[in-house]
C-alpha cells in the first residue's frame, strides 16, 4: 500500500480515470500502517456507473462520488491526501505503479 498524493489525482484525472471512492479501512494494522488518523482506501473508475454501485455497498459520509473534472471535488481530495488531513488515504500500490506507467486498469 502506499499513500495516495496529488501527483496521483492529476495522473487518474489525465487518464480519464476520472471517479473516484473513498472507502473506509477498519483494519490498518493488518496492512501495516501505524496511524491514528482514519484509513481510507482511494479506489478510481471510468465508468460512473461502476463508481455509483460502488458506493452502493457503503454507508454514511462515504457514500459519495468525486468526479476529478469537477474542481471543487478535485480541490476537496487534495485536501484529503495532503500530510495536514485528517484521514490517511492509500492506494495499492500496484495500482499507483500502473496508473504511473500508463497502464488501464478498471
Amino acid at each position: 500500500m502506499e499513500k495516495a498524493s496529488a501527483e496521483l489525482l492529476y495522473l487518474l484525472k489525465d487518464q480519464k480515470k476520472r471517479f473516484i471512492v473513498l472507502e473506509p479501512c477498519e483494519n490498518g494494522i493488518s496492512l501495516n500502517m501505524q496511524t491514528a488518523k482514519p484509513i481510507l482506501k482511494l479506489n478510481y473508475y471510468e465508468a460512473l456507473i461502476n463508481a455509483r454501485a460502488h458506493t452502493g455497498s457503503l454507508k454514511g459520509k462515504y457514500a459519495f462520488v468525486f468526479d476529478l473534472e469537477n474542481e471543487s471535488h478535485l480541490g476537496k481530495l487534495e485536501q484529503l491526501v495532503s500530510n495536514a488531513s485528517d484521514y490517511f488515504i492509500y492506494a495499492n500500490i500496484d495500482i499507483v505503479r500502473s496508473v504511473k506507467a500508463g497502464e488501464v486498469h478498471y
